[in-house]
């Protein structure tokens, strides 16, 4: 489903998290007609390009898990969506995608945190840090800015 490329890219700009509002943002936010959904948090992908653009959504910090998290290995580059999806439309990904955050390091992890020896990590966006193993995506790291 994504394949990850390690060419040094990625996209620009700063990660938020509002928390008067309970959610992430991405800006500049950049075209992304396919949605992927995690619980209620959005992977958004270009379909001319097929590349993740940036995440966004509704992430409520009052049930993140606070805990230390090992930061993963990763590269900058761009992840690429595999799978035919018609623009426009959404797809949900996985239901109960559990959320850590290490207020120390200010990582937020959404997905799975163990590490495990065939992971990828793509660092498609500033703070914006995918793990894919064997093609699938198994988590996100993110690292956003706090807004009151």
């Amino acid at each position: 489903m994504f394949i990850a490329s390690d060419n040094g890219r990625k996209l620009p700009g700063q990660l938020f998290y509002i928390k008067s509002e309970y959610s992430f943002d991405f800006k500049p936010s950049r075209n992304a007609d396919i949605t992927l959904m995690l619980n209620f948090l959005y992977l958004g992908v270009d379909s001319e390009t097929m590349l993740a653009q940036q995440v966004w959504g509704y992430n409520s910090y009052t049930t993140w898990n606070e805990r230390d998290l090992i930061q993963p290995y990763y590269f900058v580059g761009e992840l690429r969506l595999q799978e035919l999806i018609e623009p426009g439309t959404s797809k949900r990904l996985k239901e109960g995608w559990s959320t850590s955050y290490d207020p120390k390091t200010g990582w937020i992890c959404i997905g799975n945190e163990e590490a495990s020896q065939n992971d990828i990590g793509v660092e498609f966006a500033n703070n914006t840090v995918a793990i894919v193993n064997s093609g699938e995506l198994k988590s996100i790291w993110l690292r956003p800015y706090l807004n009151e």
